[in-house]
């Protein structure tokens, strides 16, 4: 049969997907290749033959953070240069995802000829993929600009580590666990060592309590009274750096996403340059380093080894149910230990910034994950 026909018959079925099984009985109209109809088919049939023959259309409905993505398409056998067009009923927020059709095993999703990165499939995504003998390489969307950059969440900025750091904090209310945009103030906040996050429910407000001290007890008893708010959390119990399990990043978004480390932090700040919005290096005695980009307060980076740029926004805390410094200071939490009431971050404010300072662990801060 004519691949013309073929991909013509499979772009009417797709419009009647999902309710097309293959036995269903309804009949679809085939075309040559000038558009002419040249005949009908029962749907249920014509699916089993294009299949066999490694054409098919199936679902997605994996969760965003799993890597493995699978997709269901009855009697598809796996050929080097089989056709498949998908439906992503979830985003993919996952770098190095693949796809695996009907059990034939899983295939790296490529995107010419690298690896797909988190944010490109979006939700009610339709993808089309053609199969190389390796990789499931996309060679169409349909429900998203292609311009769109398949790195747009995260940044290389040529560190000494090769750590890649993402482009904007996490947002668990949002698609895929990232906020909408580098420049908002709005994310979702965590206290040190947990996992559960939570957002804001106005510009001073949460629904949630992060805790406060106690000051009747010291260090070396915890810090937290076992009744409080943060005293009552799997992270007041840690006594050294977290674990994957009680990363706030690898938790929402899964591997290989997780928090930086405080020497992590420095690194960035070692290697990079304060700048203006439009690009200008800020003079080393100006102390204030914060600049406003697109309406919002924050650093902004630039790195010095390849000239990448990277933005905080002064996103604030939240301490017991408030939302401070909103648009004024900028918290952000590593995974490193610091003490029984203490952990390390990066804080920014008029006065200067800090890479590597440390703070009350209950505090809700916000979190910017790397790869």
């Amino acid at each position: 049969m004519d691949p013309l026909l073929l991909q013509k018959s499979l772009e009417t079925l797709q419009a009647s997907l999902p309710s097309i099984s293959p036995t269903a009985a309804h009949s679809v109209i085939l075309f040559d290749a000038n558009g002419k109809p040249v005949g009908k088919a029962l749907a249920g049939r014509l699916l089993s033959d294009l299949a066999t023959g490694g054409i098919g259309i199936g679902t997605c409905e994996t969760a965003a953070t799993t890597a493995a993505k699978t997709v269901a398409i009855s009697n598809f056998i796996l050929l080097k240069g089989s056709i498949v067009s998908v439906l992503f009923t979830k985003a993919n927020a996952y770098a190095g995802a693949t796809l695996n059709v009907n059990s034939t095993g899983a295939k790296p999703i490529r995107v010419n000829g690298v690896a797909v990165q988190p944010g490109l499939i979006k939700a009610q995504t339709i993808v089309q993929f053609q199969y190389d003998g390796t990789a499931w390489n996309i060679v169409g969307m349909f429900g998203l600009e292609q311009t769109q950059a398949p790195d747009d969440l995260y940044v290389d900025l040529g560190l000494p580590s090769g750590l890649k750091w993402a482009t904007r904090n996490i947002d668990v209310t949002q698609q895929g666990g990232f906020a909408a945009s580098p420049y908002q103030y709005e994310c979702s906040f965590v206290s040190w060592g947990n996992t559960k996050m939570y957002n804001p429910i106005s510009n001073n407000a949460f629904d949630h309590d992060f805790g406060t001290w106690d000051n009747s007890k010291n260090e070396a008893e915890n810090g937290y009274k076992p009744d409080s708010i943060y005293g009552q959390t799997p992270g007041c119990a840690l006594t050294a750096n977290m674990a994957p399990s009680q990363d706030a990043a690898r938790a929402n978004l899964g591997a290989p996403w997780r928090m930086p480390t405080t020497e992590e932090f420095k690194e960035l700040f070692d290697n990079c340059d304060f700048i203006y919005a439009n690009g200008e290096v800020i003079d080393a005695t100006v102390t204030d380093k914060r600049v406003t980009v697109n309406g919002i307060l924050g650093l902004y980076l630039k790195s010095k080894i390849n000239g990448n740029t990277i933005f905080f926004a002064c996103s604030g805390y939240g301490n017991g149910s408030s939302w401070i410094s909103r648009g004024g200071n900028g918290y952000y939490w590593s995974a490193s230990f610091y003490s029984a009431r203490s952990a390390r971050h990066l804080d920014f404010y008029s006065g200067g910034v800090n890479p590597q300072n440390n703070s009350n662990r209950y505090y809700g801060f916000a979190v910017r994950p790397v790869q």
